[in-house]
C-alpha cells in the first residue's frame, strides 16, 4: 500500500516520532565516513596518489571546517520546522526569490553526494563479514543484500529505522571508543609516530604540494561534514527546537572521535602502512589490551557495524531530500509518493538502485570523487542561503539564532570547499569532472522534465520561450566550449609539464563551477525579477489602470456611483542590485502613483457628490413642499403624543402591577412575623400588637380574640390582595379602567399600612436568627430544589432595628435571588448569604451566580416600579431601598454583567440612639 501526498503544501505535517538519539544514531552514518577515506588518502588509488600520513592534519582541518557551519544549518533548518531533507531540502525555500532552479541543483547534488557512500559502506562491511563468516559468498552480492535488507528497513518507516539504527549505532560507537583508548591507557601509542606527517605530492614544488593538499581536502569534504545528516528529519523529530541541535551536536561530537582520536591513535599504535590497508584485518591490536584473542573479530564487527548505519543514512536521509523538493515543485512528482508510515517510497528505492549500480563498479575512487563535487555544492550552498535571509528578512522566526560569527565562518568554509575544488578536484582525471558535472546538471535536467509536465496539464506549451531558457542555454555553450579548449589545450601540452597540464585543469573546474553558479543563479534571478514585473504589470493593467478608466468615463458623463477605482498595489521585491532592481523600484514608484491618483479621484467624486446633494436640497426647499411637510411634521407630532399617552400610561400600569407584587410580598412577610412571635408566646407584644391592631383597624380585634391561632388577620389580607391582584393582572392593558384599578389598590395599600403598623416596633434582635427566619419565608416555595443556600456568618451578636422592615429587605432580596436562577442553565445554582461587622455597621450580602444586570440597570434597578423579567432581579427594590433608609442605613447592588450573577448589599447600623429613643417611646 502507498499513498501521494502530491496534492499537499510544502508544510505538509509529517508524523513526529523521532527523538533527538534516535536522529544522531542515524547520523552516525555519516560521522565515520573517514573509515573509508583512510586507505585512499594515505596512498590513492589506482593513477590518483594519496597525500600519506599528511591525511591525518587533513581529516582534523576538514571536521573543524565542518563544525564552523554547524550553527549555520542548524539556524537553516530550524527556521523551516515542517520540513525534512535536512539542509539542501531547505534552500528551496531559501533561494526560491532568487531562483528555482539553483534551488533544484542544491537539493540534488545533496543527493547525487550520499548514493556512493550506501554502496560503498556495503561493500566494506559485505568484505568483512565474507571474509570470516561467508567466503563462498562474492562481496558484491552480500553487499546488495545488505542495501536491499536496510532498503526494506527504511520503507518501514523512519522511526523503525532509528529503531533498528540504534543498537548498531550504539555497538559501533562504544567499540569506537575503546579502539581510541583502550591503546592510550595500555602504553601502545607510540606519539612520536602519531604526530609524524609526510606529504606525498603529484610533482615537485610548491604548486604540487598545493595541490595534494587540495585534493585530499577536497575528498575529505565528502566525509567531515556527513554529520549533516542529523539535520534531515526535521519535520519528524519531537520537539524539534530542542532536540534538533541536541541530534546535529551529538553527531558532530562523534564525528570529531572518528576524525581525530581514531586516526591519531591508530597512527601511533599500528603504524601507516597497516593503516593504509584492509582497517577491519589491522585494527586487532587496538582491541588486544582487552579483548584478547577475540581481538580480530571484535575488530571486524566494529567496521561492520559502523558501515551498516553508513547503509542506513542515505537511504533514510538523501531519499527525503528528493521527496521535498519534488512536494516543492522542483522535480517529478513520482518522487512525492509516500507509504503508509511517511516513507518516500520511489526516492528510497532510486537511491538503493544507484546504489548497488555503484557497488557493482567497484565505488572505485573517481567516481566518490565526482559524487563529491556534487555533495560539496549541497553543503556549501547552504551556508549561502542563512546568509541571505539573515541581509533580506532579519525578522523572519529564528528558534535557534547563530552568532553572526558563526555566520561568518559558515561562508568562509564554504569558501574554502570551493577553493580545494578548484585545486584539488583535477587530480582525479578529467572524466572524474566531467562526470561530476554531469551529476550537477542532471538536477536541471529532471526541474526541466517538472515544469514541462506542469505547463502540460495547464494547456501550454510544453517549453516557453523566456529569457531563462536563452541565458541557461548561453552559459551551457560557454561550458561545451570550454570543456572543448580544455582537451585541446591539453592534448598538445607535452607530458612531462604535469605543473601546467593541471593548471589548465583548475581553470577547467573553476570555469565549470561558474558556469554553474552563472548559468543558473543569474539567469534565474534575472528571469524571476522579470515574471514578477511582467506579473504586476499585468494585473496592474487589469486591475487598478482598468478600473481608473472607467472610473474616468463614468464621472464625465455624470454616473458618480459607478466613478471609484480599485486599488490592487502589489510590490515587486528583487533583491539583486543591478539595472533589475532598479526597474523593479521604478514600477512599484508607478504603482503608487496610480494608488494616489485613484485615491484622488475618490476624492473627487466625493466632493461633486456634496455638491449635487447641496443643489438638490436648495431646489426643494419650495415653498409649497415646505407647507405640505409642514402639516405632515403637525400631523406625525399629534400621533406621536398620543402614543407617549399611552406609552406612559402603560409604564404606569405596569408600575403599579410591580408594587401590587410589592405589597403582596410584604403582606407575606408581616403574616409570618405575626405567626412567629405567636409561636414564641411573646405575651407582651402580642397585646402591644392587639391594641395597635384595635386602634386602627375598627372591629378587627374579635378576630384577633376569638381566633386561637391568631391567623384570620393575616390570612383575611392575604386572600383579599390576591383576588384582587389576580382579577386585574392585565391591568397594563386596560387603561381605560385605571380609575377602578387604583381604588382597588388604595384599599390594599391601606391595609398594606395598617399592617405594617405591627411591625413597627424597635427590638434588639439575633441577626442570625432574622436571617435564618428570612432564608426559611423565602425558601419555602422554592420549586427547583438544585438551588444551595450558602450561609457564612461572621457575627452573631444582637442589633437594634425594627425587625419587620428588615425581614422584608431580606425576603425581596432572597426571592430576587431565586428569580434570576430560575433561567440558569448552569449544574450549580447558588446563593451565598453573608454576614459580617464593622466597628460601627453591620452588613449582609446576598448573592447569586444567576443571569446578572447590566450596567444600564444598575443605574435604575432602585427606581419606582422599575422591573425586568428579561435579565432578572427586580422584585420590590425601590421599598428595599426606602425601608433600608429607615433603618439608617443603605442598600446597594453589584454585578459584573449579564450572566455574572449579582450582590445586593445590606448595610445598618449597630445600635443608633435614635433608633433607641424611638424603642422606648413605642
Amino acid at each position: 500500500m502507498f499513498i501521494s501526498k502530491l496534492s499537499q503544501p510544502t508544510d505538509f505535517r509529517h508524523p513526529r516520532r523521532l527523538g533527538w538519539f534516535g536522529t544522531a544514531c542515524i547520523a552516525m552514518g555519516g560521522s565515520n565516513q573517514s573509515l573509508f577515506l583512510l586507505s585512499a588518502l594515505l596512498i590513492g588509488q589506482g593513477d590518483i596518489p594519496g597525500q600519506s600520513t599528511a591525511a591525518i592534519p587533513l581529516l582534523i582541518i576538514g571536521v573543524i571546517i565542518s563544525w564552523m557551519a554547524a550553527p549555520g544549518w542548524v539556524e537553516l533548518i530550524l527556521m523551516f520546522p515542517n520540513r525534512i531533507g535536512g539542509i539542501a531540502a531547505c534552500c528551496a525555500e531559501a533561494f526560491r526569490p532568487y531562483s528555482e532552479t539553483l534551488a533544484n541543483l542544491t537539493g540534488v547534488c545533496y543527493w547525487w553526494g550520499w548514493v556512493p557512500t550506501c554502496g560503498v559502506s556495503a561493500l566494506i562491511s559485505a568484505a568483512a563479514i565474507q571474509s570470516w563468516y561467508l567466503p563462498w559468498v562474492s562481496v558484491p552480492c552480500l553487499a546488495t543484500l545488505i542495501v536491499l535488507m536496510f532498503t526494506w528497513v527504511n520503507l518501514r518507516g523512519i522511526h523503525f529505522a532509528s529503531m533498528v539504527a540504534i543498537p548498531i549505532a550504539t555497538i559501533s560507537g562504544g567499540l569506537a571508543f575503546l579502539s581510541g583508548l583502550v591503546p592510550i591507557f595500555s602504553g601502545h601509542v607510540n606519539w612520536t609516530q602519531a604526530m609524524s606527517f609526510h606529504l606525498h605530492s603529484p610533482f615537485s614544488g610548491t604548486f604540487g604540494n598545493l595541490t595534494s593538499l587540495m585534493a585530499g581536502l577536497y575528498l575529505i569534504g565528502f566525509a567531515a561534514p556527513a554529520f549533516e545528516q542529523a539535520t534531515c528529519h526535521v519535520g519528524e523529530t519531537i520537539d524539534q527546537n530542542k532536540n534538533v541541535p541536541r541530534a546535529v551536536f551529538a553527531a558532530a561530537v562523534m564525528a570529531g572521535v572518528y576524525f581525530i582520536l581514531l586516526p591519531i591513535v591508530w597512527l601511533g599504535a599500528i603504524g601507516p602502512e597497516k593503516m593504509s590497508g584492509d582497517l577491519a584485518q589491522v585494527l586487532g591490536p587496538t582491541f588486544a589490551p582487552l579483548f584478547g584473542a577475540s581481538a580480530k573479530a571484535v575488530a571486524i564487527w566494529f567496521m561492520a557495524f559502523n558501515m551498516f548505519h553508513d547503509t542506513i543514512a542515505p537511504l533514510a536521509g538523501a531519499s527525503r531530500t528528493m521527496s521535498q523538493i519534488a512536494d516543492d515543485g522542483l522535480l517529478p512528482e513520482i518522487f512525492s509518493v509516500r507509504s503508509e508510515s511517511d516513507a518516500p517510497i520511489v526516492a528510497t528505492i532510486l537511491t538503493a538502485l544507484i546504489s548497488i549500480i555503484f557497488l557493482w563498479i567497484g565505488d572505485p575512487i573517481w567516481l566518490i570523487a565526482a559524487a563529491n563535487f556534487t555533495y560539496l555544492i549541497g553543503i556549501a550552498l547552504p551556508n549561502v542561503a542563512v546568509w541571505l535571509l539573515r541581509k533580506n528578512l532579519p525578522d523572519l522566526h529564528r528558534p535557534y539564532r547563530a552568532s553572526n560569527l558563526m555566520i561568518r565562518l559558515g561562508l568562509i568554509s564554504a569558501a574554502i570547499w570551493g577553493i580545494a575544488t578548484i585545486f584539488g578536484f583535477e587530480q582525479f582525471g578529467l572524466p572524474t569532472v566531467l562526470i561530476g558535472v554531469a551529476f550537477a546538471y542532471a538536477g536541471s535536467i529532471l526541474y526541466i522534465w517538472r515544469k514541462a509536465n506542469d505547463r502540460r496539464r495547464k494547456g501550454l506549451p510544453l517549453f516557453a520561450h523566456t529569457i531563462h531558457v536563452k541565458l541557461t542555454g548561453a552559459m551551457l555553450t560557454v561550458l561545451t566550449l570550454d570543456a572543448i579548449g580544455y582537451l585541446i589545450a591539453v592534448e598538445y601540452v607535452p607530458k612531462h609539464y604535469d605543473a601546467l597540464i593541471t593548471v589548465l585543469s583548475d581553470i577547467f573546474v573553476a570555469v565549470a563551477i561558474l558556469t554553474i553558479a552563472v548559468g543558473l543563479v543569474v539567469p534565474g534571478m534575472i528571469a524571476r525579477s522579470l515574471v514578477l514585473i511582467a506579473k504586476a504589470a499585468e494585473d496592474l493593467a487589469h486591475g487598478t489602470v482598468a478600473d481608473f478608466k472607467r472610473a474616468m468615463i463614468a464621472l464625465g458623463e455624470g454616473r458618480l456611483k459607478d466613478a471609484y477605482a480599485t486599488i490592487n498595489y502589489r510590490p515587486v521585491h528583487v533583491y539583486s542590485r543591478d539595472e533589475v532592481s532598479n526597474l523593479a523600484n521604478s514600477f512599484n514608484l508607478l504603482q503608487t502613483e496610480i494608488a494616489d491618483a485613484a485615491k484622488g479621484l475618490d476624492n473627487a467624486r466625493d466632493g461633486l457628490s456634496e455638491a449635487r446633494n447641496a443643489l438638490v436640497e436648495i431646489n426643494s426647499a419650495l415653498e409649497g413642499r415646505v407647507k405640505e411637510r409642514t402639516k405632515l411634521l403637525e400631523e406625525t407630532h399629534q400621533k406621536l403624543l398620543i402614543t407617549a399617552r399611552r406609552a406612559g400610561m402603560a409604564e404606569v400600569a405596569t408600575s403599579v402591577l410591580h408594587n401590587i407584587g410589592n405589597i403582596l410580598n410584604s403582606a407575606n412577610v408581616s403574616s409570618s412575623l405575626l405567626l412567629e412571635m405567636m409561636r414564641k408566646s411573646h405575651i407582651e407584644n402580642l397585646f402591644k400588637v392587639a391594641e395597635m391592631i384595635k386602634e386602627h383597624i375598627s372591629k378587627q380585634d374579635e378576630y384577633l380574640i376569638n381566633d386561637p391561632q391568631g391567623k384570620l388577620i393575616p390570612d383575611y389580607l392575604l386572600a383579599l390582595s390576591k383576588d384582587i391582584f389576580n382579577e386585574h393582572k392585565n391591568i397594563s392593558v386596560e387603561i381605560n379602567n385605571l380609575d377602578v384599578h387604583l381604588n382597588h389598590i388604595e384599599s390594599i395599600v391601606a391595609m398594606q399600612k395598617d399592617i405594617s403598623g405591627i411591625a413597627g416596633i424597635k427590638e434588639k434582635i439575633f441577626l442570625e436568627e432574622i436571617v435564618d427566619l428570612a432564608i426559611q419565608m423565602g425558601c419555602s416555595s422554592l420549586e427547583d430544589r438544585s438551588i444551595k443556600i450558602v450561609k457564612n456568618y461572621q457575627f452573631d451578636g444582637v442589633i437594634v432595628t425594627e425587625k419587620s422592615k428588615l425581614l422584608q429587605i431580606l425576603v425581596n432580596l432572597i426571592q430576587n435571588a431565586k428569580d434570576s436562577l430560575k433561567s440558569f442553565s448552569e449544574l450549580s445554582k447558588l446563593i451565598t448569604i453573608t454576614i459580617k461587622k464593622t466597628a460601627t455597621t453591620c452588613i449582609i450580602s446576598v448573592k447569586d451566580n444567576g443571569s446578572g444586570i447590566t450596567n444600564d440597570n444598575l443605574t435604575k434597578i432602585f427606581s419606582i416600579g422599575f422591573t425586568t423579567k428579561i435579565h432578572g432581579h427586580g422584585f420590590g427594590l425601590h421599598s428595599s431601598s426606602i425601608a433600608a433608609k429607615e433603618l439608617g442605613g443603605s442598600l446597594m447592588a453589584e454585578s459584573a454583567g449579564i450572566g455574572k450573577g449579582a450582590t445586593f448589599i445590606v448595610e445598618l447600623p449597630l445600635a443608633s440612639q435614635l433608633i433607641e429613643e424611638k424603642t422606648e417611646e413605642t
